[in-house]
């Protein structure tokens, strides 16, 4: 089982008390409420939607209609960063976000490069039950935050937007390519490593930037996402370099008020929610290829020697990060579930 050591929590103390306070401060407005908010930024076509219909049908079954949730889909309540600060201060009651290492550098494990090379070795690490879920769990439980599941998206690469040659060859191919990132160190510091020119962008300025040359790319795409710019898209390459796996998040004070059988009520469905995704997610995938060649982007795969090059930038830059920040013995049990 991973482990937090003495080491690391000395690292986030205080992210952690700050994450708490927050949390304190803010609680009140959701306890408040009458409603059970779930709110994510993602469309009706998207995973989240789906697993979100998943569990309120299960809730409502379970709980005979006693709970009903006020869903929130495609943003209506702020950025998904800004709705996941809302989860932690209890504005809001739950949540499905992606890592936010600004919250916690361990965070940044969960876009770690090249951990998984296929849908079964992604389940077995980041899935129901496993480790990794485990490791997430006892993170955001530091930052005032439940742990209802892991949802995943796909593997990622990145898109191209139209005029611009593709840039499949690292380091040579992209000096000067413009290429958007989240703003976190490991993202900066992994396409810095590949030769991009980095621009941390919010993901909510991406379409424009694309669309004035602002930016030429944004990086951390899964399939599921493409189609989102494909007005001003050329390509999609597709590198596999990192597994998405998002999580699905309540406000622990909140979660922790309601009363033990609406808490079973809550777990069951999202686990069954969550497993459903699992269970289709790959085949989702296929069907996101099959739209992007439709709308006529390219997509494009990286030879075998140009991968190479690429994942050994790309590992060798953040695994020695992750280590200092989760220990040596962790790190081991990753390396050696994921063949590295």
């Amino acid at each position: 089982m991973f482990t937090l050591n003495k080491k690391l929590k000395r690292i986030i103390a205080s992210c952690s008390v700050a994450a708490a306070m927050v949390c304190t401060l803010g609680a009140k407005t959701a306890l408040a409420g009458e409603g059970h908010i779930l709110a994510h930024v993602m469309p009706t076509d998207h995973i989240f939607h789906k697993v979100s219909e998943k569990f309120m049908a299960k809730l409502d079954a379970e709980s005979a209609g006693k709970m009903k949730i006020e869903y929130h889909p495609g943003g209506d309540l702020g950025d998904w960063s800004t709705i996941t600060e809302q989860v932690m201060r209890g504005a809001v009651p739950m949540t499905m976000a992606w890592a936010n290492s600004e919250l916690d550098p361990r965070l940044d494990v969960a876009n770690l490069g090249y951990v998984a090379d296929n849908w079964s070795t992604a389940r077995k690490l980041y899935g129901p039950g496993s480790k990794m879920e485990q490791l997430f769990g006892d993170i955001y439980d530091d930052l005032g935050m439940v742990l209802l599941g892991t949802v995943p998206t796909d593997f990622t690469g990145f898109v191209v937007r139209k005029g611009l040659n593709v840039p499949v060859d690292v380091p040579t191919d992209t000096k000067g390519f413009k290429m958007r990132v989240p703003n976190f160190p490991m993202a900066i510091d992994r396409y810095q490593a590949l030769g991009f020119s980095v621009v941390p962008m919010a993901f909510s300025e991406v379409h424009t930037a694309l669309q004035t040359g602002g930016i030429d790319g944004r990086a951390y795409s899964p399939p599921s996402e493409v189609l989102m710019f494909q007005d001003v898209l050329e390509a999609y390459v597709y590198t596999r370099e990192s597994f998405e796996t998002t999580f699905w998040l309540a406000n622990k004070k909140w979660f922790n008020n309601l009363s033990a059988e609406e808490q079973v009520w809550m777990k069951s469905s999202a686990a069954a929610a969550t497993n459903w995704a699992w269970d289709n997610a790959e085949k989702d995938s296929a069907g996101w290829f099959n739209k992007i060649r439709a709308a006529g982007i390219d997509v494009v795969e990286l030879t075998p020697t140009q991968l190479k090059k690429y994942k050994q930038h790309v590992v060798s830059t953040e695994w020695p990060i992750m280590e200092r920040l989760l220990g040596k013995n962790t790190m081991n049990e990753l390396k050696a579930a994921s063949n590295q």
